[in-house]
């Protein structure tokens, strides 16, 4: 077999295409995409780091790239795979090609993949270990390629967050400040800091080994834990921090990592899923308002809880509600503590695939939150 590039499963499979953005050798995890125009979202989702982003969509770059919806100021993810680049863009808010933009970025990609058929592989598989190589690294045997794969090691949990995470503390002031909040960088989304200062709180975004000493010091009403990469049982100094902050009764609002983090310190285990929730048009049904949501979702591993009202795990903590569950496989999608101030989603609920102002009830509750739960 012989291409300009290939893309090389851990299982032996081959695809031959052709080299796309930068050229070299990158691995990770395949994951698939199923938006249009979205890509520049996904691509700049720190959750995102370190993969193989495998988008379904035949074109990619139709719609070019924007300051405006990128998620943060960095390309995460290690690869592309894509059917057709495409020759031009055309959008009223496009800036910039895509394909530029990832080879400044160092992301390596490859196109002339059926990725349907690829998506359709991940999906009975599960976790699925690939390897991009692109030049005349995809001059070596097909067998030498493969045994490349299989020998990468996956990035531990720590050290995806230490990729993801704020080297330092900052602060986004709001224009009319109500409440201080921290907000742990697991990994954040630049629409997650808008929706908190557009209610009037002035964030603190700090890193993800900050301690709960230093959280106190800060003299904060409320801390949120942000969206991010890696397994959550695996995230023992982050899970270790919150148990610090229950104890403490700090509001808490937990978002995709945040909650699953949230949940083991509430004595709840994960578990790996066996098809990860990916992208938008994921229904999730609200318990208390009957209503089902539309959201847009990243994640692999689930919190296990029964539905309703419980106590949970570590009876110290009172009773916790699942308010929301998947309608594609029940998974939990939030949890709402009844004697301590503290939500979580699983979802993103800033919803920046649809628009990047949109409010969602989730921020308006934690709001709510800093007023009823905050302690003297």
């Amino acid at each position: 077999m012989s291409a300009s590039a290939k893309l090389v499963l851990a299982d032996g499979t081959i695809y031959a295409g052709t080299n796309y953005a930068a050229t070299g050798v990158v691995f990770g995890q395949l994951i698939f995409d199923t938006t249009m125009t979205g890509y520049q979202h996904s691509l700049t989702n720190p959750s995102n780091v370190n993969s193989l982003m495998v988008f379904t969509f035949p074109h990619i770059g139709n719609a070019g790239v924007n300051d405006v919806d990128a998620e943060s100021a960095h390309y995460w993810s290690a690869g592309v795979i894509m059917r057709e680049p495409a020759r031009v863009y055309s959008n009223w808010q496009a800036e910039r090609a895509l394909e530029p933009e990832l080879v400044a970025a160092g992301v390596v990609g490859i196109a002339g993949i059926d990725t349907r058929a690829l998506t359709r592989h991940i999906r009975r598989n599960g976790v699925v270990t690939a390897g991009i190589f692109t030049g005349t690294a995809a001059e070596s045997s097909d067998a030498e390629l493969v045994a490349q794969v299989r020998q990468w090691e996956t990035p531990t949990t720590a050290q995806l967050l230490q990729k993801v995470t704020t080297d330092t503390t900052y602060t986004v002031a709001a224009e009319q400040p109500k409440a201080a909040i921290g907000l742990l960088d697991l990994g954040v989304r630049r629409a997650t800091i808008t929706q908190l200062t557009q209610r009037g709180n002035t964030v603190t975004v700090m890193p993800a080994h900050t301690t709960a000493e230093e959280i106190a010091a800060a003299n904060l009403d409320g801390v949120v834990l942000s969206s991010g990469p890696g397994n959550p049982a695996d995230a023992t100094e982050q899970i270790a921090l919150v148990t610090d902050l229950l104890q403490a009764q700090t509001p808490l609002l937990g978002i995709g990592l945040g909650h699953q983090i949230i949940a083991h310190a509430l004595g709840y285990a994960t578990t790996l899923m066996p098809q990860a929730q990916r992208g938008p048009n994921q229904p999730v049904y609200d318990v208390s308002s009957g209503q089902s949501l539309i959201t847009t979702q990243n994640h692999q591993y689930a919190v296990e809880a029964p539905l309703g009202t419980h106590p949970a795990p570590s009876a110290e903590y009172g009773d916790v509600t699942v308010t929301q569950y998947s309608l594609n496989d029940q998974s939990v999608e939030g949890l709402r503590a009844e004697q301590l101030p503290v939500l979580t989603v699983q979802y993103y609920p800033e919803n920046t695939a649809l628009a990047v102002d949109e409010a969602h009830p989730v921020f308006d509750a934690f709001a709510a939150l800093l007023t009823t739960g905050k302690k003297d």
